[in-house]
């Protein structure tokens, strides 16, 4: 929940499909839903997929995260990065 601004950064810079993991509590998951609907940004895009893992035990489970949002990926190739990495603007077509 702290780095949810970048996933509005994210959104201006990658124009592509995004498959995002989110580890959330049930109070977080709703705090997400309206901050999601709130957000222009988010809102604009239709080719967004987000993907709720249920806060479970002390441990921040990073490779389920990954797994899950990799399961959803609908594209025959992907990129994979973490919410803190900002790809450069034009970082999709160019790669396309």
């Amino acid at each position: 929940m702290d780095r949810l601004q970048m996933l509005e950064a994210i959104c201006k810079h990658w124009e592509g499909p995004v498959s995002l993991a989110l580890y959330l509590s049930d109070a977080e998951a709703q705090q997400f839903l309206r901050y999601a609907q709130g957000s222009e940004v988010l809102m604009s895009r239709h080719n967004v997929a987000y993907h709720v893992v249920y806060k479970e035990g002390q441990f921040y489970p990073v490779n389920l995260l990954r797994n899950v949002a990799m399961k959803h990926v609908g594209t025959p190739y992907m990129f994979l990065s973490d919410i803190d990495f900002l790809p450069m603007y034009g970082l999709y077509e160019y790669l396309r």
